[in-house]
């Protein structure tokens, strides 16, 4: 039995909030807690789309704190993206506050009823200021839980992200809100799956191969092992294909990488591995999705991975074309060999 974060008449507010009618959130972001179709559902399917009212569906969690629909919608965001800026909650929830002003006080608020968490960015850029980030909270995941009726919300990763990994997840939710919004563009297109790096599969596991989803050992000896930043599964008409996505912040050598993630991901390839994520997934071969910060760094990664173990695996695109109107069907994806950019998906 799950405890509740609130009292008796918060949990009866909230249920009388999930039966008003509700607005589609901007960029039609699905809220759904992505590759958990495999884990049993405590009664309903989680919402397919952020959906808020404002302050006329009211929650008082304590001391006349009311949290609103659009609250509900920065929780359930962070649960899908696991770490967001201010500017990135902004535009998913509140696109019409110009100079951020409300999303501010939303986030303070949740961040004193610990619904959210935040943490504080080590360094920043020389022109820019120190912003902090923002995560899943435990108290929040619970009230997700409660207010849905489905537990899956609380397999929520909610551990803090290593500090100076703090950018790399900012740029891996600036991909995943990118696909979104194109997938919700498109009527013969699904996201039918998305799994983070830090999703967890068993909780009770200490082992990392047990513990994580995504955490693949392929060889104990010498040890192999392959761990994408996040695991893919889209959908176009008839098939549907695994991806997986390597986020580059060029913080290592391009060779550093190359001889880091290939075996991995060759050995992967080899045994058809990816069906241990996505099993309904139609196609026998995956891709590798590896978007790096700008055009030459894209380059260099290309040559470096030319010629190693599955290099035929991977696609190379710049941070500069991954926009949801140029990201599904426009040619920006590169190979290592082939210097004309290919679409992800062929609309042929």
């Amino acid at each position: 039995m799950i405890e509740s974060t609130g009292s008796n008449h918060s949990i009866a507010s909230l249920k009388r909030l999930r039966r008003r009618p509700t607005q589609t959130a901007p960029l039609g972001v699905a809220a759904r807690l992505p590759g958990c179709s495999d884990i049993p559902s405590s009664g309903s399917n989680l919402p397919r789309t952020l959906t808020y009212q404002g302050a006329s569906a009211p929650f008082f969690p304590g001391d006349h704190k009311m949290i609103t629909d659009r609250d509900i919608s920065i929780l359930v965001a962070l649960v899908r993206y696991y770490v967001l800026n201010r500017q990135q909650i902004q535009r998913l929830v509140f696109p019409n506050d110009p100079n951020g002003r409300i999303t501010r006080r939303r986030l303070q608020l949740l961040v004193d009823e610990h619904l959210i968490n935040r943490q504080n960015t080590l360094f920043c850029h020389p022109s820019a200021a120190p912003a902090p980030v923002y995560y899943p909270a435990r108290k929040g995941c619970e009230l997700l839980a409660d207010h849905f009726e489905d537990q899956r919300y609380l397999l929520t990763p909610t551990a803090s992200p290593i500090p100076h990994h703090t950018f790399h997840w900012l740029a891996v939710s600036d991909t995943h809100i990118a696909l979104d919004e194109a997938v919700s563009r498109e009527h013969e297109v699904k996201l039918e799956g998305w799994i983070n790096e830090w999703d967890v599969v068993n909780k009770n596991e200490s082992q990392p191969e047990k513990h994580f989803r995504l955490y693949t050992l392929l060889r104990e000896t010498p040890r192999l092992v392959c761990v994408p930043d996040a695991a893919i599964h889209l959908s176009f008409r008839e098939a549907s294909k695994v991806y997986y996505l390597e986020q580059d912040r060029a913080t290592s050598g391009t060779n550093q990488i190359a001889n880091a993630k290939t075996a991995g991901y060759a050995a992967m390839a080899e045994q058809m591995l990816h069906r241990r994520h996505f099993p309904q997934a139609t196609l026998d071969q995956f891709s590798v999705l590896m978007v790096a910060p700008t055009p030459k760094r894209r380059d260099a990664l290309r040559r470096a991975i030319c010629g190693k173990p599955g290099a035929t695996l991977w696609r190379f695109a710049a941070h500069e074309d991954i926009v949801p109107a140029r990201l599904l069907f426009e040619p920006i994806f590169f190979t290592c060999n082939d210097d004309q950019p290919k679409p992800l998906l062929r609309r042929e």
